[in-house]
């Protein structure tokens, strides 16, 4: 544990609990409400349970079901009903698990049979048409951090005609080195969006005058209003802060920044 935590943050983070009633308190809530950015909660390396735990206060993180249990309440529900649940059964009966993990209740039913988990009630025109999906289940369906060696991509090396001096690693597949300019932030943006690193989807997107984009924070259940920045810094600031709610950067020069800023080269480094 990082015990290098400021009193005022700690102060500033009982607050907010007490404003909102709580005890247990989310970074999204403490963000939307807190004086401090996420460049300062996470400076030093510290984390938010850190804080949380200085504070006396417990986090919202929710620990992942593991396929083990899924495939246990779906034995339960089979001896319950005496057959397979029905999609629009799945949330009553605990099986919600996300489309990352199983596309369709079909793939994560075809999953359970093939373990043994429950018997096979599929009939043979069934099983004729899903024979590719069975064939390539275990790598449909596996976790994203348990890829293969063979599914690793290689780093591309970098181009021999360029201009552009730093090609620092990120370890973002997809985008394997961090961007140089504030189109490069949008691209990077993106990929740990799709990827919820960043628990937003991206709505729209502008260009010229005016916020960048317009995105749906997942946590909050709201529309939020997003500027982008390669840099961000006092000397580069062009906006007036009333029209937006977060600022994302690569990289944060003004710590003091009065509205909450995501720094991809800090998320980026704690993957």
């Amino acid at each position: 544990m990082n015990h290098n935590i400021e009193p005022d943050l700690v102060a500033d983070v009982k607050e907010v609990a007490s404003k909102l009633g709580t005890k247990i308190l989310s970074r999204s809530e403490y963000f939307q409400h807190g004086r401090y950015t996420a460049y300062q909660i996470y400076n030093g390396g510290r984390t938010w349970a850190d804080i949380c735990h200085t504070a006396g206060l417990e986090t919202k993180k929710k620990e992942p079901v593991s396929d083990e249990e899924y495939f246990s309440r779906l034995k339960t529900t089979f001896k319950t009903l005496g057959r397979y649940p029905k999609v629009s059964e799945r949330k009553k009966f605990g099986l919600n698990f996300s489309k990352r993990r199983y596309a369709t209740l079909r793939e994560f039913l075809l999953k359970a049979v093939s373990l043994g988990h429950v018997p096979n009630l599929f009939d043979d025109n069934f099983k004729e048409e899903n024979k590719e999906i069975e064939l390539t289940l275990m790598d449909s369906t596996r976790p994203r951090n348990e890829s293969s060696e063979q599914d690793k991509r290689l780093i591309p090396p970098i181009p021999i005609k360029t201009k552009r001096a730093r090609w620092e690693r990120t370890g973002v597949e997809g985008f394997p080195y961090a961007p140089h300019d504030e189109l490069g932030v949008v691209g990077l943006f993106a990929i740990l969006c799709s990827k919820r690193i960043i628990r937003w989807q991206i709505l729209e997107m502008r260009g010229g005058k005016g916020i960048d984009i317009t995105c749906y924070d997942d946590v909050m259940n709201k529309n939020i209003r997003v500027e982008l920045k390669h840099i961000l810094s006092k000397g580069s600031w062009n906006h007036r802060l009333e029209d937006l709610d977060f600022v994302v950067c690569w990289e944060n020069r003004w710590p003091d920044f009065p509205k909450p800023v995501i720094a991809l080269a800090e998320i980026v480094k704690e993957k």
